[in-house]
């Protein structure tokens, strides 16, 4: 069994940049997101198997959508604000809804329970006190609407998540151009 995900992978060096020093001027000591690791998740699946894995695989080919622009616009936290354990800056962009739709036709059942809100994660947040959490509010709030980047969406790619005792690993399974 596997842990795998469907995501648009950032590689723009430019934009990783940008990223970066967003995630530096929000960050107060939490866990940072590698550069490397950073993307929009577009599914998540925690125990599929080699059937499952191909079935989604096949979505992932299917894929009839062009190419298109997507902006990186604001910052956010999930689950909410008042209980932040992730700081996410947005993706403005119509067409990923389509394309999520498109890479979902599988059949196999994801662990994504909430709505789809395309996000790159920038910090994991973990054992906030007040002072910090009303600091981080108001760093969030400051950056809520803060143009961060625009990129080409252009690549989808299914990727394993081999959890390490340094962390995860990542591995690409499939990938398709758009």
């Amino acid at each position: 069994m596997a842990r795998v995900f469907s995501a648009v992978d950032i590689e723009d060096e430019d934009v990783l940049d940008q990223l970066e020093k967003t995630q530096e001027r929000l960050n107060l000591g939490f866990n940072t997101v590698p550069r490397e690791k950073m993307h929009i998740t577009l599914e998540f699946f925690e125990d599929v198997n080699e059937k499952q894995i191909d079935k989604i695989k096949r979505s992932i080919r299917n894929i009839q959508i062009d190419s298109f622009q997507a902006s990186i616009n604001g910052v956010g936290a999930f689950p909410s604000e008042d209980y932040m354990r992730v700081v996410w800056a947005g993706l403005k962009a119509p067409e990923i809804f389509r394309l999520k739709k498109q890479v979902s036709t599988h059949g196999v059942t994801s662990q994504d329970q909430n709505s789809f809100t395309p996000h790159i994660t920038l910090l994991r947040v973990q054992d906030i006190n007040p002072k910090r959490k009303r600091k981080l509010q108001k760093h969030i709030d400051e950056y809520r609407e803060h143009s961060i980047a625009d990129f080409e969406v252009n690549k989808v790619k299914l990727f394993e998540s081999v959890l390490t005792e340094n962390g995860s690993k990542y591995r690409i399974l499939e990938e398709k151009k758009l």
